[in-house]
């Protein structure tokens, strides 16, 4: 059998591919997942993850991704120490998940060279943690999962945590889910 066709890989950046959940348990159990939200299947290599800590403005830490990534599917980047039920679903595992509830991570298309989604303020050292829909420490120790009404990433921070349950992009899960 002979399959033929072809794949629409588009050139410019994907708006609809984002942070869609952000794990960051107790000790090495921290993963972050990647949506594509969009209809095409995108050509990860053209995207990077960075890691800010501490409030740098610099990345101290970068993957740049790799394989393609169809509609409605999820890249999961994982720690290398997490827990065996987090690695059997990652599909890489990454320094740029070597963070703490108050380091920002950046999704970046490089060309053109540009953020498309935020987790946290680059630059900004909150001290422990970010408050998200206003639970006070929602990114230390928690899972943060999009709403499923979020269809793109968004670099507005503070727009992205909002201040209650309704108005945050984010639903912030219990200590260790």
């Amino acid at each position: 059998i002979t399959v033929s066709g072809t794949v629409n890989i588009p050139a410019g950046p994907v708006d609809n591919l984002f942070f869609s959940e952000y794990i960051e348990g107790a000790s090495n159990n921290k993963a972050i997942e990647i949506f594509n939200a969009s209809d095409v299947t995108v050509d990860l290599s053209r995207y990077k993850v960075e890691l800010y800590s501490n409030g740098s403005t610099t990345a101290g830490n970068t993957l740049i991704l790799s394989g393609t990534l169809a509609p409605g599917e999820v890249y999961v980047i994982a720690n290398a120490s997490a827990a065996a039920e987090i690695l059997a679903v990652a599909d890489i595992t990454s320094t740029v998940t070597y963070f703490n509830g108050d380091d920002a991570l950046a999704l970046r298309c490089l060309n053109p060279d540009t953020i498309i989604d935020v987790i946290g303020e680059i630059g900004s050292d909150p001290g422990d943690y970010w408050p998200v829909a206003g639970v006070a420490t929602a990114t230390l120790d928690h899972t943060l999962i999009r709403k499923p009404t979020i269809t793109s990433g968004n670099t507005d921070w503070a727009q992205q945590q909002g201040t209650n349950a309704e108005d945050s992009e984010w639903i912030v899960m219990p200590v260790g889910t």
